[in-house]
């Protein structure tokens, strides 16, 4: 039982000594410095996000004053035909039976006299 004990204190000191050495390198300002990095980030996606929905609204807008959405509507259709092909690739058959009795022979050892 002490044996445990001692186990336990060595690895809480461990502990105590792991925070007091990761509270030096960042501690509190460190993870201030962390969350601040985060949200602009976050806001940098999110300013990213509405110029893409404005070229969006942009391009709805030009293909509808140029009357050019049935052209865009084909042109899709198409890509997405060609994407869902499946290319059939021919294969060469080789005769089964073929090589099973080519195997045979091989394999086969001479019968015993007696």
């Amino acid at each position: 039982m002490t044996a445990n004990l001692e186990r336990l204190k060595k690895r809480i000191k461990a502990l105590e000594e792991w925070t007091d050495e990761n509270e030096a390198l960042g501690g509190p300002e460190g993870t201030l410095d962390t969350f601040n990095y985060l949200i602009s980030r976050v806001r940098q996606a999110d300013q990213m996000q509405a110029h893409l929905n404005q070229l969006q609204g942009y391009l709805q807008e030009y293909l509808n004053e140029t009357e050019s959405m049935d052209q865009w509507n084909e042109f899709i259709k198409v890509r997405e035909q060609g994407n869902n092909a499946v290319q059939e690739q021919q294969t060469e058959e080789v005769s089964v039976q073929e090589e099973a009795e080519s195997s045979e022979e091989a394999i086969e050892a001479p019968e015993e006299e007696e």
